[in-house]
């Protein structure tokens, strides 16, 4: 039983990824399931075992776009040095952005929205807007326990820091991926989170 049901979800991860390298490359409407299928050598027969249909394959995949960035930042608070590590998570991912393959074809899926049937771009903006959130929370909530451990000040909001950080970052993200940044700026968000630290620092 365990067995199938890793080959199963191994399975499905592959027609994720499948589904990734085809959305990115073609719209919507031309990307059809039968190629998706092919391209992990499976039937499309397979392919509807895991989602309904075309509609909901591109929903999933968002889905499991947001879930990987999202665990990346909840590991961050499961280990010591959260403050460094969270000033690494940051500038990795705008590095990133223009180096990884996958966040490239991200990038091109994202900027095809105008092409998916409205249900799909409200659902889509519903799911990343649910993931924003999450991580602003997951932020927030470092800055309170940091404010129990006497690190941070306790005349600040929690929720109005997390905002900042959040709406700063993934605004950064969308500017670097349009080639609107050049491309040592990651280096510069050291600025950014020095200044983070002196403001919120206890001492």
């Amino acid at each position: 039983m365990r067995r199938t049901k890793a080959a199963a979800l191994e399975t499905k991860a592959k027609i994720l990824e499948s589904a990734l390298d085809i959305f990115s490359e073609k719209s919507f409407s031309n990307a059809s399931l039968t190629e998706i299928a092919a391209n992990v050598g499976l039937t499309k027969g397979a392919l509807y075992w895991h989602f309904k249909n075309k509609n909901d394959l591109l929903l999933q995949l968002m889905k499991e776009i947001c879930k990987h960035g999202e665990d990346k930042v909840k590991n961050l608070f499961n280990t010591p040095d959260s403050v460094g590590k969270l000033r690494k998570y940051y500038k990795d991912s705008l590095i990133l952005l223009l180096k990884d393959d996958r966040n490239k074809k991200i990038h091109k899926i994202m900027t095809k929205r105008d092409e998916w049937p409205e249900d799909i771009q409200q659902s889509v903006r519903q799911i990343i807007k649910e993931s924003i959130e999450r991580e602003r929370l997951m932020v927030e909530k470092f800055i309170s326990k940091g404010q129990e451990e006497g690190r941070f000040r306790e005349n600040i909001s929690p929720t109005a820091v997390a905002v900042l950080i959040s709406s700063i970052f993934h605004g950064l993200c969308v500017m670097q991926l349009s080639g609107m940044l050049p491309e040592e700026f990651p280096q510069y968000t050291d600025i950014l989170f020095d200044a983070f630290t002196k403001e919120l620092s206890a001492k």
